[in-house]
């Protein structure tokens, strides 16, 4: 089946399809669109910042817009007809639908949850609980970052988020979160840094940190394994050849661990000495002692992992050095 032949049949297929899937109203946005209407214009913008990381107010590529509403709460899932359509040609329209699927559900829940209703409502009593700090790449984000709460650390970025939900059923771990707007923060009057505090305290109680030193390790293990933060940690050394991983015991965007107060003296300390720290995805870290590799060549093995991740997952494109008499984390300029 021809791409527009395919888009023709799957929105007569989402129509029939509509009270099964439980949304209200579908739109389709054909490639070069533009608008002098402000809301669609605006979902324009978004779709091109989201997808194709551009302010652009002509749409870059064909999207399917499934829109869900609860009262005055307006949801939307956007699909990018491309994307659908690699699907069908791999795996025919059970795939299709398995995505579609997958996105309505999580956007209803969400919905649900009530999460932006306690953001408007400015609760921040109901959300401090909820609060959580999450890593990501800087170029990839930056654009929808514009009105949000974060802090820089070279090409990365650490963003305040809140927790809607985190369901782990041992096979699938599904989290559902929301970044705080500038504004949020504003409204509830208290100070950025002691929100920031919180959330961190947050995000270590619910993923502590935990580092690997065999890779085997990261295979489910169990919960005390790798606690070299914990005050009885029987990891009282690293050997110089040893190369270290670095993430939580949810390991989804396990990055963040290095980033949790004492966690980079800590392993000076067990180090002895300088560390290099390669960020080889959103879940995790890797570690190399200063004298035992050329940085250049972590650099190397950093691009060569990025190009075969999802970029949802790339954090970094650079190579960091911890230096233990100023107890800072530099970036390297390679």
């Amino acid at each position: 089946m021809a791409y527009k032949e395919f888009i023709s049949e799957l929105q007569e297929k989402l129509e029939e399809k509509k009270q099964e899937l439980g949304y209200n109203k579908m739109v389709f946005l054909e490639d070069g669109s533009t608008s002098t209407d402000v809301e669609e214009l605006s979902v324009i913008r978004e779709t091109n910042i989201k997808y194709h990381k551009t302010e652009s107010d002509v749409l870059i590529g064909d999207y399917i817009i499934l829109y869900q509403y609860k009262g005055k709460r307006e949801q939307m899932c956007r699909f990018d007809c491309r994307q659908l359509y690699r699907k069908y040609e791999k795996g025919s329209w059970a795939a299709v639908w398995a995505q579609i699927s997958s996105s309505i559900d999580s956007s209803r829940k969400f919905m649900e949850l009530g999460i932006i209703d306690l953001i408007e409502k400015n609760e921040y009593d109901l959300l401090k609980d909820k609060l959580f700090i999450r890593p990501l790449n800087f170029n990839d984000h930056r654009y929808e970052l514009k009105n949000h709460i974060y802090r820089s650390v070279g090409d990365m970025v650490l963003v305040l988020y809140i927790l809607a939900s985190d369901e782990n059923n041992g096979k699938t771990h599904d989290v559902l979160s929301v970044k705080v707007p500038k504004s949020s923060v504003q409204a509830w009057g208290i100070d950025e840094e002691e929100v920031w505090e919180n959330a961190m305290s947050n995000t270590y109680i619910m993923a502590p940190p935990r580092i690997y030193l065999n890779p085997m390790d990261l295979v489910n293990p169990p919960y005390h394994r790798g606690a070299f933060m914990a005050l009885n940690s029987d990891i009282t050394s690293i050997s110089p050849l040893t190369v270290p991983t670095v993430t939580t015991t949810a390991q989804i965007n396990g990055a963040i661990a290095m980033f949790y107060p004492g966690v980079m003296k800590r392993i000076a300390e067990l180090f002895g000495d300088d560390y290099y720290i390669a960020f080889t995805g959103t879940s995790e870290a890797r570690l190399h002692k200063k004298g035992t590799i050329q940085p250049r060549n972590i650099l190397m093995r950093i691009k060569q992992m990025n190009k075969t991740f999802d970029p949802s997952e790339i954090l970094s494109n650079k190579v960091y050095l911890y230096e233990t008499a100023n107890q800072e984390l530099r970036q390297l300029e390679l």
